[in-house]
This record gives C-alpha cells, structure tokens and sequence, in this order.
C-alpha cells in the first residue's frame, strides 16, 4: 500500500489555491488585451475577404469611429476611467454621424470639447476626492494653491497635514512639503491640471498612491517612497493620495 503523505498533500492543496487567487487577480487586467485582441482579429479577417475578393472593405470603413466607441465602452467598465471612456464615445459618435451624412464638421470645430472635458474631469475629481477626503480639524491641517495664467512656489511645513487642494490652469505650482508631516496614515491631495504643470516635492518617507486620471497629459512619481530603517529600507505608512485631473498638462512628484 502506498503511503499517505499528509504534508505533501497540504502543501499541494495551498499552491493550488494560491496560483488560483493570482489567476483570479489578474484576469481584469487582461480583459482589455482580450477585447484588443478579438478587434484585432476580426479587422484581419475582414482584410482577407476583401482581399479573395468575398466583400468590399472599403464600404464597411466608413463604419471605423465605431471602433473609438467601443474603446470608451470598455473604458467605462474601468474605475477610473470613466471620464476618458465617456470622451471617446461622444468623439466616435460625432465622426460616425459625420461619415453617414448625417452632421458635417471640422476637426477644428471639436477644440470645445477639450474645455468641456476639462469641467467634466474637475467636477468628476472634486467627488471623488470627497470619498477619500479625511476629517479635518481645522485649516491649519490643508492646504490651497491656485495658478491661473501666471506661477505659483510655496514651501508647506504642516506639522499634520491632511488634505490639498492645487489648480493650474495655463500656470505652474511648485510646492515644497519637504518640511511637513502626517500624525495620520494618510493625507489626500487634489490636483488639477489644464494646459499647465505642477511639481511637488515630498519627503522620503512618504508614499505615493496615484488616483488620478490623465488625458492628455502626463503624469510623472520618481519618488522612492521608502525610508532607510535599520536593517534595511522599509515601506513607509504615510501614504500621501493623488486625486483630481490633468488635461494637456503635466504633473511630477518627486523627494
């Protein structure tokens, strides 16, 4: 008779049960590249039938922007995409009814969109920003900076900082939190970016969670996020999170 081997048999049923959990956790990350995937694929089977000479593609390219509102479908099922997905469906839409007859325009004529969606992204941010805005004792625990059409420097000691807001807007906000602290394990910041940029320096121990959302822009964390603790580098628990938007802007945290 064989042996039972009950370690064995434990230690197999915890593998299998781990390799089951990651499995499960990255499957929403690879939707997108199953669903870009297919598109891909049926764009190529369409190209062989045009090109045995089955169907005529070039009738059915007049149908392309529907591509874009697909695109914003999928990215409205994303969190924090949702502003994005809605953009590309608006603009899809538009080109479509422009390539059936229906409306008529110039691709200039969408630069109104741009300055739309730069409300739409502030407003969505400043609700989003409410969910993880902490309990404020009083201003001397925040912090405001705005910068329209001109610049903004500003060094920030807080000894307990807990919240942040910033706006540029064709401007530019250097701030400076170098010599600030959090009591709490966590501080919110939202920062808004339009055709501008913001750069905010941090100490080394603090950590960075970026909740942002980016269109047209960039959105730059060169920060280390760790401090040197006996016996090796250690993740800090003052966690410092990023909320708002960047339209045509730029935005860099660094130590």
């Amino acid at each position: 008779m064989m042996d039972f081997d009950k370690d064995a048999l434990k230690d197999s049923i915890h593998r299998d049960i781990h390799d089951s959990i990651k499995l499960n956790r990255r499957r929403p990350e690879s939707s997108s590249g199953i669903f870009l995937g297919a598109v891909i694929s049926i764009i190529g089977v369409i190209l062989l039938l045009d090109h045995l000479g089955l169907i005529a593609a070039g009738n059915l390219w007049r149908f392309w922007p529907l591509l874009l509102v697909v695109a914003g479908v999928v990215n409205l099922m994303e969190s924090g995409k949702q502003v994005w997905g809605a953009l590309l469906v608006v603009v899809g839409l538009l080109f479509q009814l422009d390539n059936l007859g229906i409306i008529h325009f110039r691709l200039a004529d969408l630069w109104p969109l741009a300055v739309i969606a730069a409300g739409v992204m502030m407003i969505w941010g400043s609700f989003k920003a409410r969910r993880f805005k902490p309990g404020m004792t009083g201003a001397a625990n925040s912090m405001n900076a705005t910068s329209v059409f001109g610049g903004v420097e500003r060094r920030v000691s807080v000894r307990d900082f807990k919240y942040g807001s910033v706006s540029a807007v064709f401007g530019g906000v250097e701030l400076d939190f170098r010599d600030a602290e959090m009591e709490g394990e966590e501080a919110v910041m939202e920062i808004n970016v339009i055709f501008g940029g913001v750069e905010v320096r941090v100490p080394d121990h603090w950590r960075i969670e970026a909740r942002n959302q980016t269109l047209f822009g960039g959105y730059e964390d060169t920060t280390r996020g760790q401090s040197n603790a006996p016996g090796g580098p250690v993740m800090s628990s003052k966690t410092l999170v990023i909320t708002g938007q960047v339209l045509f802007g730029g935005l860099e945290v660094k130590n």
